[in-house]
């Protein structure tokens, strides 16, 4: 029996109200948990191929089903609320706008090989017509394949009827063209190589995200917009003002936004006031790396913060360890008071982290994690 998402409609409207009640810097029943759980994860978890799963659009639905089935049936999340389902080419969007390689590894997800080697290459760049576009094409016949063998097994979500690429916000965009290392290393030789560079990245990203919004007939102001920019986390907070945070701005003022989310995986204790006082974030995954500490020193009560735990917290098998309860109990303490708080793995949930141990941390946090905060040390 296909999984109908219907029966579980008062479970995500719990979760919906606790999530908007902690985003407003206020503190609902309890604490939010919550992981942002992909394709990767997902093809692990059922003994799936994750290289041939990217590759194979009818592979997809099943997978993607049972993923769903098991947030709400297992995980029981404050993410768990999906409701669809749509074709997943995986990280590949500079791949598709400027027509770069495709490397697909054994059992990993696909990743683009770097097509911009010097300055000649830079200068070279273009961005394709996405009307005519031929990567584009593909990418719009991979959804039609993945949308035919959904219907064809009679799956009751709703299908991806509108499939929009999106690439990374420029330095990001640069560092799946170029070797990071040599995009880091222009910021301080050939500063004004790089700021060209960047601006065809901007350019494509603006390019391809009007395309669309034309395509679709979506309307150029946003209520709120967000980006993907885990390469932010290697470079100084001097070095993002003078080459990212423009963009940034741009953005926003672009869709006059009044939201403005950001994910990175990374450190990024760099950057939190800045990107709290200057950009304005209301709403950052702060990464599986960064300090929780300076995060609630720097942006508690002006972003919404979402993170304190990382991967590498529940890579042992099985059940949560005590050391992870530890660090949950503390981050807790520390950020959940007040609000604007939902306790995560910063960035994604990756191959490898013990479902068990995941499922063990939800029924901690439903169980403990109530305001007022008031969790003993020895809490189980």
């Amino acid at each position: 029996m296909l999984l109908d998402v219907s029966r579980y409609e008062a479970d995500r409207k719990e979760r919906w109200e606790r999530l908007r009640i902690a985003a407003s810097f206020q503190e609902p029943d309890r604490v939010p948990v919550c992981f942002s759980i992909g394709a990767s994860y997902y093809c692990w978890l059922f003994g799936c191929r994750i290289h041939e799963y990217y590759a194979t659009p009818e592979m997809q639905p099943e997978v993607q089903l049972k993923g769903i089935e098991w947030q709400y049936e297992t995980l029981r999340a404050d993410s768990s609320t999906p409701t669809s389902l749509g074709c997943d080419v995986g990280p590949l969007g500079e791949a598709i706008v400027f027509g770069a390689e495709v490397a697909r590894p054994e059992d990993t997800s696909p990743r683009i090989e770097h097509m911009v080697h010097d300055a000649a290459d830079i200068e070279r760049l273009t961005i394709p017509d996405p009307a005519t576009n031929p990567r584009l094409k593909d990418y719009f016949r991979n959804h039609e394949r993945f949308n035919e063998t959904a219907r064809k097994m009679g799956v009751k979500l709703r299908l991806n009827d509108k499939p929009a690429i999106g690439i990374h916000p420029p330095l990001s965009c640069a560092c799946a063209l170029m070797s990071p290392t040599k995009v880091y290393e222009m910021m301080y030789t050939e500063p004004d190589l790089l700021h060209r560079f960047l601006g065809k990245c901007w350019q494509a990203f603006c390019t391809y995200s009007d395309y669309f919004d034309k395509l679709y007939g979506r309307p150029l102001k946003r209520g709120s917009v967000g980006l993907c920019d885990d390469n932010i986390s290697q470079i100084s907070a001097e070095m993002f003002r003078r080459f990212e945070m423009p963009y940034y701005r741009q953005l926003r003022e672009r869709h006059q936004a009044t939201g403005f989310h950001l994910h990175t995986d990374g450190p990024n204790d760099q950057h939190f006031r800045i990107l709290a006082d200057e950009v304005k974030l209301t709403a950052m995954d702060i990464g599986g790396y960064s300090k929780l500490e300076n995060a609630v020193r720097d942006m508690k009560g002006k972003v919404h913060i979402f993170g304190g735990l990382r991967c590498w917290d529940f890579y042992a098998p099985g059940r949560m360890t005590p050391e992870t309860r530890r660090k949950a109990i503390e981050a807790i303490r520390l950020a959940a008071p007040g609000g604007g708080f939902e306790l995560a793995i910063g960035g994604e949930t990756y191959v490898g982290v013990s479902p068990e141990g995941i499922c063990d941390l939800v029924r901690f946090v439903k169980k403990w994690g109530r305001h007022p905060i008031d969790i003993p040390d020895d809490a189980e």
